[in-house]
């Protein structure tokens, strides 16, 4: 069962950019079961929230591996400032 994607309440931004990054991290949710465990991926994506960046905006996930779903947690734009 592949992982779902899904972001956090408070995660606000444009919904044409919010579609495109939903996109890629499913793209990025369906590939993962192919990478394999000694891969850095997965030390980078376990030690904390791992990052896109897109349209000059930066996202951070989680994965959470029990519930097999990506929480997108936060959106920040080029600027750093949380929104």
């Amino acid at each position: 069962m592949p992982y779902s994607v899904h972001f956090a309440a408070d995660v606000d931004v444009p919904a044409d950019l919010r579609t495109k990054v939903f996109e890629i991290v499913r793209e990025i949710a369906a590939s993962m079961e192919s990478i394999p465990a000694s891969s850095a991926f997965w030390s980078a994506a376990n030690a904390g929230n791992a990052e896109l960046n897109l349209g000059g905006w930066q996202f951070e996930y989680r994965i959470h591996h029990r519930d097999r779903r990506i929480l997108i947690v936060n959106a920040r734009r080029g600027s750093g400032r949380a929104v």
